[in-house]
């Protein structure tokens, strides 16, 4: 496995993931990017995920359908994790997910979601949305508002299956594990 965490960050990082999700997402009266929000907990999940040696080169590669995410997924392209560069692609087909090490599917692409599911089964690419269901499906990160906050809730059976491994941090903070 590749480790990507330097064990003298993990604080900060698990310190700034529970900043990120304890940040309320009012709607209405303030204007909350949402699209932004989501974004950095996506790349908050990178910095504690670990994949198989294999399946990285020099970068991890954070694939999307949305174009809405296009902007707060922008601010991390570049950045380095370990010795990676971070790296983002909008995709359109899901043929295109095989050298993803990350895909984001949010609900205006629920329509695709079973066959995402067969398309990456087996693989290690970590599948994040924000439709609901989503790990009850089968997916592995379910973003979540709850108490008008971001959360999000683990499938670890369909993380474990893709021989794919996330920190006991992360899962300490989910709201739920499903194991």
């Amino acid at each position: 496995m590749i480790s990507i965490m330097k064990p003298n960050i993990i604080s900060r990082t698990l310190g700034l993931l529970m900043i990120l999700i304890s940040v309320p997402v009012v709607l209405g009266a303030q204007k909350v990017d949402v699209y932004a929000l989501k974004s950095a907990l996506v790349y908050n999940f990178v910095k504690f995920t670990q994949w198989p040696e294999n399946s990285i080169n020099t970068r991890i590669e954070i694939c999307y359908f949305n174009d809405l995410y296009k902007p707060g997924l922008t601010l991390v392209a570049g950045k380095k994790i370990a010795s990676y560069s971070i790296s983002i692609r909008q995709i359109d087909n899901i043929n295109d997910v095989d050298t993803c090490q990350l895909v984001y599917i949010d609900k205006s692409k629920r329509d695709i979601l079973n066959r995402l599911f067969l398309k990456v089964q087996g693989k290690p690419i970590l599948t994040v949305s924000d439709i609901v269901g989503f790990y009850d499906e089968g997916g592995m990160i379910e973003i979540t508002l709850s108490d008008n906050r971001l959360r999000f809730l683990i499938n670890l059976d369909s993380v474990n299956k893709s021989n794919i491994v996330l920190s006991s941090q992360m899962l300490k903070l989910a709201i739920d594990v499903r194991r």
